[in-house]
């Protein structure tokens, strides 16, 4: 039994890491596409 639940708090503390790592790279993700985006647009405003 002891075992199960170190397998199981091993898989918990895999998926919190995962989970933050995805999240911060979402949000890094998100907030490079903006910037693309509204440089994009200011190069298309100037033609």
């Amino acid at each position: 039994m002891s075992e199960i639940k170190g397998q199981l708090l091993g898989l918990l503390i895999v998926l919190a890491i995962f989970g933050v790592v995805g999240g911060s790279l979402m949000k890094a993700f998100g907030n490079t596409s903006d910037t693309i985006v509204k440089r994009v647009e200011e190069q298309v405003s100037l033609m």
